[in-house]
């Protein structure tokens, strides 16, 4: 599966089960603070993720 911000992939996840946006996060070790800096954004909404699978 794919976890993309907007339209920025942040990762990818392979798996064979359903997976929340927080679990996926946290397999590829996120790192907020280093993304909002990197994509020059003020806050990351939680909401805008979407996993594609």
């Amino acid at each position: 599966m794919k976890v993309f911000y907007e339209e920025i992939l942040v990762g990818e996840v392979v798996t064979n089960r359903s997976l929340t946006v927080d679990e996926a996060l946290e397999l590829i070790g996120f790192n907020e603070e280093k993304f909002i800096e990197e994509n020059g954004f003020d806050d990351v909404d939680y909401n805008d993720f979407k996993l594609v699978y």
